[in-house]
C-alpha cells in the first residue's frame, strides 16, 4: 500500500545557502521556480525563514495589512523602515527587498537614491523595489548606479492604481500589453535584477517572460513566470479585507486566532484560567511571616 502524500515543512537541518542575485539569475536559467512572499514583522520573517522561501519583500501592502491604512499610499518611509528592520532581524537566508513607498522616490534621482540608501543602511535590506515604468525607469537606473540592487514592478501598480482605473488587471488589450512589455524591457535595461508582473493576462506574461533575461515574479500573472509572490496575510487568511482573485488561501489563521482569544476570554470570565499550574508557589513559613507582617501594618 502506498503512503498518503503529505505536505511537509522543509527540515531546518538542511541549512539552505543565503540567496544572492547570481543564484536568482541561475534559478531562471535552470527553470527553477522562485518563491517570494511578503513579511512585515519579526514573527512573519521567522515563518518565511523556516519555510525556506527564496525572497522576502517588505511590501507597502503592509500599510493595509499591518498598519490599517485604506491603501498603500499613506504609508511613510519611516514606517516602512520600521517594518523592514523588524523583518531583517528575523531573516538569515532569503534575499530581503524593501518597497519604496509612494512619494519617496518619484521627485528626483537624488531623492530616490537617498531613500534607497536608508533601506539598505538603516534596515539592512539587500535590495529595493519601485513601481511603474516611465520616470521610474530613470530612478531605477540612478539607484542601480549608486550600487543598490533594484526590483521593478509593472502591470497593476497599487501606488498609482487610481490612474490605472482602479485595482484591475492591466495589459488586456494589445496596446496596453505592449506598454507592459515596454516598461519591463526598459526596467531591465536600467539594470533591475528582477521584475514583478502584477495582474496581467497569463498569456501576456507567458509571451514576455522568455524575452526578459532577468527573473519575472508573478502575482496574478499566471504560471509561466519565473516565480510567484503572495501577500503573507492573504495566503494565511490573516487579513479580512478584500482579497484579489489571484490570492489563494492556504490557511485560515485569523479564524484560529479569534477562536483562541475567545476561549481565553471565556476562561477568564469563568475563572477557569489561571489554574494552579499557571501560578508560582511560596514556602509556607515565608507565607506565614508575610501574613503576620501584613496584618500588623
Amino acid at each position: 500500500m502506498s503512503a498518503t502524500p503529505r505536505t511537509s515543512v522543509p527540515s531546518s537541518l538542511e541549512a539552505p545557502l543565503p540567496m544572492t542575485l547570481p543564484r536568482l539569475a541561475e534559478k531562471k536559467r535552470l527553470g527553477e521556480p522562485i518563491v517570494m512572499v511578503t513579511a512585515y514583522d519579526y514573527p512573519s520573517a521567522q515563518v518565511a525563514e523556516e519555510a525556506q522561501v527564496d525572497v522576502v519583500l517588505v511590501g507597502d501592502s503592509g500599510a493595509m495589512t499591518v498598519l490599517g491604512y485604506p491603501s498603500t499610499v499613506p504609508v511613510s518611509t519611516d514606517e516602512m523602515l520600521m517594518l523592514a528592520s523588524a523583518v531583517r532581524r528575523g531573516l538569515t537566508t532569503p534575499l530581503l527587498v524593501g518597497d519604496l513607498p509612494f512619494g519617496s522616490y518619484e521627485a528626483s534621482d537624488e531623492q530616490a537614491i537617498a531613500t534607497a540608501q536608508r533601506f539598505v543602511k538603516e534596515s539592512g535590506c539587500d535590495a529595493v523595489k519601485l513601481e511603474r515604468g516611465g520616470t521610474s525607469v530613470q530612478r531605477a537606473r540612478a539607484i542601480v548606479d549608486a550600487g543598490i540592487p533594484v526590483m521593478g514592478h509593472v502591470g497593476l501598480t497599487p501606488q498609482t492604481a487610481t490612474a490605472l482605473g482602479g485595482y484591475r488587471a492591466q495589459g488586456r488589450s494589445a496596446d496596453r500589453a505592449l506598454r507592459v512589455a515596454h516598461d519591463a524591457l526598459a526596467l531591465q535595461a536600467a539594470g533591475c535584477f528582477a521584475i514583478v508582473f502584477e495582474a496581467i493576462p497569463a498569456a501576456v506574461a507567458e509571451a514576455l517572460t522568455p524575452r526578459l533575461e532577468i527573473p519575472v515574479i508573478g502575482i496574478g500573472a499566471g504560471s509561466a513566470t519565473d516565480g510567484q509572490v503572495l501577500v503573507f496575510h492573504d495566503l494565511l487568511g490573516v487579513y479580512d479585507g478584500l482579497a484579489p482573485r489571484f490570492a489563494k488561501r492556504y490557511a485560515e489563521v485569523k479564524a484560529q486566532m479569534v477562536a483562541g482569544v475567545a476561549e481565553y476570554a471565556a476562561e477568564v470570565r469563568s475563572r477557569a484560567f489561571p489554574g494552579p499550574e499557571h501560578a508560582y508557589s511560596i514556602d509556607e513559613h515565608e507565607l506565614e511571616q508575610f501574613r503576620l507582617v501584613l496584618a500588623g501594618s
